[in-house]
């Protein structure tokens, strides 16, 4: 298991304010989600998942996408 294989990891990465390094961990996060072996923590941590489902659905409303 890699270090950053859990959900504060990829809350503090959201958390961001660097575009370049939210978008780059995008693709992370769905990996680690859709391995049921990776993601073990998510189950025992489901705020920290709310929190971070928060944090991307405020930036996704607040930019200009097309």
């Amino acid at each position: 298991m890699e270090e950053n294989d859990n959900m504060d990891y990829f809350y503090q990465q959201v958390l961001q304010k660097d575009v370049t390094r939210r978008l780059q961990v995008g693709p992370d996060l769905i990996d680690y989600l859709s391995d049921p072996q990776r993601s073990c923590d998510v189950e025992q941590d489901k705020p920290r998942l709310d929190k971070t489902i928060d944090e991307l659905t405020g930036w996704v409303n607040s930019s200009n996408y097309k």
